[in-house]
């Protein structure tokens, strides 16, 4: 692969401790209180407009925009510092430096906030770009993963998308893409199964084996094997 697309909260950070007290705060101002950590688990990666249209039916634009201005300014508070990175994403990251491929972070959270989240966990290091959402949060991850392929010019087979929910799944399916879902983020299997997707790693360290290590082994392997064979030197 050329380019290695992964999604940014669930798949190479846990953003759990600062989303909830934003969640929260954004809830309230539409008028939506006493949420449990569970309900709010099933809209982690769930852009913000659509967490509050389930929770509250017939809302409308004006107070989706001001549950949005209430979530940002909790979330500029600790959300962005209360992010931490799973285990084993640097020697993810660093084995697929090491093999040459790009790496972009295509996240469905508004694009200035990701680039200084990134900035925070120390990735921009390893990153090519990020790709995010507008601040009104209506792009799909359709419309990023197609940001993404361009911004890094590779065809769609040259690219792998890696996500823990049925959003990066779609977005990589409709773009032509492979998917890979993240089995230690927020979604789970099922979810991203009934999306289409069919490869599936349980940690950042498998997902270095299977889609970098291994594919530099194969690749090796296949020039390997189209060496010419030079003829013996007969010596009479």
């Amino acid at each position: 692969m050329k380019a290695y697309l992964f999604d940014l909260d669930g798949t190479l950070s846990d953003s759990r401790a600062g989303l909830y007290p934003a969640f929260r705060a954004g809830l309230h101002a539409i008028g939506v209180a006493s949420v449990s950590d569970e309900q709010l688990a099933g809209f982690l990666g769930t852009p913000l407009p659509e967490m509050f249209r389930g929770f509250r039916a017939g809302i409308t634009q004006g107070e989706i925009d001001a549950g949005m201005a209430a979530f940002r300014a909790a979330y500029e508070i600790t959300g962005i510092i209360d992010n931490e990175l799973y285990p084993g994403v640097i020697q993810m990251l660093t084995a697929i430096r090491q093999r040459g491929s790009a790496i972009w972070v295509v996240t469905s959270k508004p694009e200035p906030q990701a680039v200084r989240i990134v900035a925070h966990l120390k990735l921009d290091s390893y990153v090519a770009g990020v790709i995010g959402a507008s601040l009104a949060e209506t792009d799909t991850k359709t419309d990023l993963v197609a940001r993404a392929l361009t911004a890094a010019r590779v065809a769609k087979h040259e690219a792998v998308m890696v996500g823990d929910r049925h959003y990066d799944i779609t977005g990589a399916l409709a773009n032509g893409v492979l998917p890979v879902g993240a089995l230690w983020g927020y979604g789970s299997k099922q979810e991203m199964s009934a999306a289409g997707c069919g490869e599936f790693v349980h940690s950042p360290d498998e997902f270095r084996m299977r889609f970098v290590e291994d594919e530099i082994r194969a690749s090796d392997g296949a020039s390997a094997d189209k060496t010419p064979v030079r003829p013996r030197r007969v010596v009479r």
